[in-house]
């Protein structure tokens, strides 16, 4: 007797992250998978290739729709994931999703392991899982590491972005450790999150390894064949100096303060901080080795870095 797969909703599917998590649970037998998608993204060519991979389209707003829509939206469906901006208002779907008795909510997190009080962006995040507990509703909170391509430093004829210095600054002493996640993998990594059932109302840290900035930029020297010993080094000082420039700066060096500064989202901090470990959860996944990433982020390298303002 085949196995009932759990029907899914994804909004944010035609994101960065969400199209990766979507392909992912598409190909898989144990779900059957729905996108959240705006009217005027219908026919946008993101959403025609969710339905080309047999994600079922679904049509609305959570900004503009009514609590009792987005209440029949998700009647019916068994896990709920959010991947939009965190500056996009959440806490109505979320509690459309309780009353529609939605069995585990992944709110927009993917973010490294940080506590509070470090930045606002991730503040903001802690505030949603704060709002999640406060009205026991059933979730899994997910953790990223660094992504590959803001750790590994950009070829000069690539343009920074969001910053023009973005991928092209070395940040601090080099030597922390740092948990890292390659996009290509969150896909599969979410998807033998939600097929556990122990990770229901845990936070799981979900990466591929763990390195330190000098140990990823000396890797991306020798695939690249480039010598990046001409990108500026920015101390500890200057990072708050940046902080203060803008709020586009306070965003993109509030992290570089909290990963590479502060040395926060090593796999042994977000441990103690109550995550559990993926390798330890899932040994049977064969992560790649920084080398094997790189290499492949050198092959076709992007002109710009991850984009905080516009789609996750």
């Amino acid at each position: 007797m085949a196995a009932i797969r759990e029907n899914v909703l994804i909004v944010g599917a035609t994101g960065y992250t969400g199209s990766q998590i979507a392909a992912a649970l598409a190909k898989s037998d144990r779900f059957n998978v729905q996108a959240l998608i705006r009217a005027g993204s219908l026919t946008k060519p993101a959403t025609e290739e969710l339905r080309v991979l047999g994600v079922s389209i679904i049509q609305g707003d959570i900004l503009t729709d009514s609590a009792e829509k987005l209440e029949k939206i998700l009647s019916g469906i068994d896990v709920l994931i959010s991947t939009v901006l965190i500056r996009v208002e959440q806490r109505p779907l979320l509690l459309a999703a309780k009353k529609a008795g939605v069995k585990r909510v992944v709110p927009s997190d993917f973010g490294p392991y940080i506590p509070r009080g470090v930045t606002a962006m991730q503040d903001a995040k802690l505030d949603i899982r704060d709002f999640i507990i406060e009205h026991s509703i059933p979730y899994t909170f997910i953790e990223v590491g660094i992504w590959i391509n803001n750790l590994l430093p950009l070829p000069h004829s690539s343009n920074g972005y969001p910053l023009p210095e973005s991928g092209k600054i070395f940040v601090g002493s080099g030597q922390l450790p740092v948990t890292w996640t390659d996009y290509s993998n969150i896909g599969h990594l979410v998807r033998l999150t939600l097929e556990d059932s122990g990770t229901l109302n845990k936070t799981v840290h979900l990466y591929d390894g763990e390195t330190t900035l000098e140990e990823a930029w000396d890797v991306g020297a020798k695939i690249s064949g480039e010598d990046f010993s001409d990108y500026a080094r920015v101390n500890a000082e200057q990072v708050e100096e940046k902080i203060g420039l803008s709020s586009r700066h306070k965003a993109i060096y509030g992290y570089c303060k909290a990963l590479l500064v502060r040395g926060d989202s090593s796999i042994a901090k977000a441990v103690t901080g109550g995550s559990l470990d993926c390798h330890k959860l899932y040994p049977e996944y064969e992560p790649p080795t920084l080398v094997e990433s790189a290499m492949k982020f050198y092959e076709d390298p992007p002109t710009f870095t991850y984009e905080v303002s516009s789609r996750k």
